[in-house]
């Protein structure tokens, strides 16, 4: 009798302090850039699939409303980090006259930015697009960003109209022929192709190819949060590395975990969204040889100049952006 009185305090001790311990850990808001999509998915497996909780993260994550009102998000605290454009957190920045917030994982190797035209409308090179109807959210990386791509090249800026609408009308505004172009990721080809638009119907301008080749989307935070909470940082990022890994060795497993928030999911087109970014901003052949968030200080300054420039900011110091302290060990960092 007492040796089982024994087991059952130990049992209820053993579950008081498994509660006590997770009670314990920090919480994490994390906001992405936009509704929950293929290109998102990583990031929601890395909290459906339990790669959070298997490192002791205590992480929440919520669909966003555009880079720019996630990095702002989370400079104001409403957030504790993002997923975010990383050219959007340098103009917020700049913007600031100080660091606001900093890159802990640099995600996206390339900005997936693009410009999507019919070639109906005639739109074969950026000169093309002065006096045209751009249609794109407000808080898009794309639309954000467009002015350093017209600086790149030659556009005035003033010359476009833009046209304000949702992500999920954005495509459709186009092939109708309500738009002229829209400011886009390189996922939204999937969209198109889902609206039975095909790549012989369409002129594609990457950002990259006509002068902004920068980084892309990365894990953000403030310097405050990370000096504050250094090892949840460091969880935080363990935990998507692990789960980008594994949205690459098996992008199903990812698309099953936006699946999990929204039932009625397209399953084939989320899946091409997210091959879409795999293929055009994460495995890029950098990446391959020398693992994930691999940066170039030299390309990390460029990418600085090319924004502030652009909006005609001060420069910034990307010593004070870039912080690679909470990756994991490079091996841990390599492609599977």
């Amino acid at each position: 009798m007492l040796r089982h009185v024994f087991q059952v305090l130990t049992a209820i001790a053993t579950f008081a302090g498994a509660d006590f311990a997770a009670q314990a850990q920090t919480p994490v808001k994390l906001v992405l850039d936009y509704a929950i999509q293929g290109q998102q998915s990583p990031l929601v497996l890395a909290a459906e699939g339990g790669y959070f909780s298997r490192v002791g993260a205590n992480v929440q994550v919520d669909r966003g409303y555009g880079s720019a009102d996630a990095v702002s998000k989370v400079a104001s605290g409403a957030y504790d980090m993002a997923f975010a454009d990383l050219g959007v957190a340098i103009q917020f920045n700049a913007k600031q006259g100080e660091t606001k917030v900093i890159d802990v994982f640099q995600v996206y190797d390339v900005a997936p930015m693009v410009i999507l035209s019919l070639k109906k409308s005639n739109i074969t090179k950026p000169a093309d697009l002065a006096g045209k109807r751009i249609a794109s959210p407000a808080g898009a990386s794309s639309r954000v960003m467009f002015p350093a791509f017209a600086a790149a090249n030659h556009i005035d800026v003033a010359s476009v109209k833009w046209i304000d609408v949702t992500p999920q009308l954005r495509e459709t505004l186009l092939v109708q022929g309500q738009t002229d172009a829209t400011t886009a990721l390189i996922t939204d080809l999937a969209g198109l192709k889902h609206l039975n638009v095909t790549d012989n119907d369409l002129t594609v301008m990457r950002f990259s190819d006509y002068g902004v080749n920068i980084y892309g989307h990365a894990l953000i935070t403030t310097p405050e949060f990370a000096a504050k909470h250094p090892d949840v940082v460091k969880k935080v990022v363990k935990a998507v590395t692990e789960a980008l890994k594994a949205s690459i060795h098996d992008p199903a497993v990812a698309i099953a975990a936006i699946k999990k928030r929204d039932p009625l999911v397209d399953d084939e087109l989320e899946r091409h969204r997210l091959e879409l970014v795999l293929k055009n901003a994460i495995m890029t052949d950098h990446v391959e040889k020398a693992g994930l968030s691999a940066i170039d200080m030299d390309r990390m300054k460029k990418t600085s100049d090319i924004v502030t420039t652009a909006f005609k900011l001060p420069p910034v110091d990307v010593g004070t952006i870039y912080h690679p302290d909470f990756l994991p060990p490079k091996a841990d960092l390599k492609l599977p």
